[in-house]
């Protein structure tokens, strides 16, 4: 019988303040008739009444709603298919969110945490170029070496000045060049020799599909620490599409070509043909390149779904965690400092930093915890923004949803995901994610049309009764 107890009393209390509500309302009416001129004081709404509290009333019903719109989207996703949302970190409605599935560029938001939590929004990348040869009258007797530090975006001008979205941002090789200038070398009896081991050089991820690399769609170039135009030695001069450029064989080797035509346009004669070799230990560095903070890298490559930025990222966590710039030391270190960390990690798999592995498992349970864990951080400034920037910027274009999702889009032909933050009516964050896995082609289409369906649920919270229908009466 205790256990009834408390049961019982407080449904006699709720069912006492709703009577004295119905009663309250009835005076009222009684009030309304009453001859002008009686100015005697009388309280609308008792002080107990249920009325006393708006919106304790209306939050339970706005969110019963919500679950139910959200299950009524949910109901049709494919069977393979997770879905998590959370208000002010608490879970308000989740789908299999401990289903692991196949992220594709959802994968990029693990590797952007990763980015921030081993290496640090202002850690810099420093291309440099030393020798150990002499220099004197301005002829440098011997080779000089161009170094790579691992930087996705060290590239000049004429590659990336055809992307649509600008700010491309960039590295300027241009600006190495002019330092070595300035150092005072015009001549080299040697060559230029390109030093890539600061990564190993596996070229393209082993679980990849051979279409994904030089053989077809070019979906990054050859990774390496020493990258110039993402390792492309030639593309097309408008259309920035990857599978339109010729991939480097030997990317360290032809780094340092271009690195030697640079300086060639600068009338520096160079005696020898460039190569790629390890700088000899101890030798001085003539001149330094510094990239931006890696911020910029990191949320270029979150924004516009950069595959090779994301893959040499992950390298670079590798290095920083172990001394080993691979991409199995970047995910073991990756999924180590997700575990450290208390997120939800059963189950999941990093294979690579892109996405682009079939390979790869994430749950929406943990996209969803990383993206409470950083509000307000770095990582959510490379968050697409609908109908105004990356991924996202032919999306939503002139309905609710512009400008009011951010989010990271994931797409393969049997994958779809969306995971981001979304603005409520009332200016409240949603955090969410969505992954969808097929057997067959997932069309693009119908992909979309979920997405923006999710999105629109979303911006439209809270929904229910006004709160002036609840408020005390007086």
């Amino acid at each position: 019988m205790r256990r009834w107890i408390l049961p019982l009393v407080l449904l006699v209390i709720a069912g006492v303040a709703a009577w004295q509500a119905v009663e309250t309302d009835r005076a009222l009416a009684d009030e309304s008739a009453e001859p002008a001129g009686n100015d005697a004081p009388a309280t609308r709404t008792p002080l107990l009444s249920v009325r006393r509290i708006p919106e304790y009333l209306r939050a339970p019903i706005v969110l019963d709603q919500f679950r139910t719109d959200l299950e009524a989207v949910g109901a049709t996703f494919p069977s393979q298919s997770c879905m998590v949302v959370s208000i002010d970190g608490e879970v308000v409605y989740e789908q299999n969110p401990t289903l692991p599935l196949v992220p594709a560029s959802a994968q990029k938001l693990l590797t952007a945490y990763g980015v921030y939590e081993t290496l640090g929004a202002d850690f810099r990348y420093e291309t440099r170029v030393v020798t150990d040869a002499p220099l004197a009258d301005g002829v440098l007797d011997g080779n000089l070496w161009i170094v790579g530090d691992g930087d996705p975006l060290l590239a000049a001008g004429a590659y990336t000045d055809r992307y649509e979205q600008q700010p491309h941002h960039r590295t300027p090789i241009e600006e190495l060049a002019d330092a070595v200038v300035a150092a005072g070398i015009s001549e080299i009896t040697g060559a230029v020799i390109g030093d890539e081991t600061h990564y190993d050089t596996e070229r393209y991820v082993p679980q990849w599909p051979e279409r994904f690399t030089n053989v077809a769609q070019n979906q990054t170039g050859p990774l390496s620490a020493l990258v110039i135009n993402d390792g492309f030695v030639s593309w097309d001069s408008i259309n920035p599409a990857n599978s339109l450029s010729t991939a480097a064989t030997d990317p360290a080797a032809f780094a340092a070509a271009y690195f030697d035509d640079e300086l060639e346009a600068r009338s520096v004669v160079i005696r020898q043909s460039a190569a790629a070799g390890e700088a000899p230990v101890g030798a001085r560095t003539i001149a330094t390149l510094m990239s931006d903070p890696i911020s910029v890298a990191t949320n270029q490559m979150v924004d516009v779904s950069d595959n090779m930025g994301a893959e040499l990222l992950l390298k670079e966590i590798g290095q920083a965690a172990t001394g080993r710039g691979t991409t199995v030391d970047g995910a073991a270190a990756l999924e180590s400092l997700l575990r450290t960390r208390g997120f939800t990690t059963s189950e999941i798999d990093v294979v690579d930093g892109s996405g682009l592995a079939s390979d790869n498992r994430l749950t929406c349970a943990l996209l969803v915890e990383i993206l409470d864990d950083t509000s307000g951080t770095a990582l959510h400034d490379g968050l697409a923004v609908a109908g105004q920037t990356g991924t996202l910027l032919e999306r939503m274009v002139g309905t609710p949803a512009e400008g009011r999702i951010r989010a990271k889009t994931g797409r393969l032909n049997e994958v779809g995901a969306l995971a981001g933050v979304a603005e409520a009516s009332d200016g409240t964050p949603i955090t969410f994610a969505w992954i969808a896995n097929t057997t067959d082609l997932y069309p693009l289409d119908e992909m979309t049309a979920t997405q923006d369906r999710i999105a629109f649920e979303l911006i439209e919270y809270p929904e229910g009764p006004s709160v002036d229908v609840l408020a005390p009466i007086g």
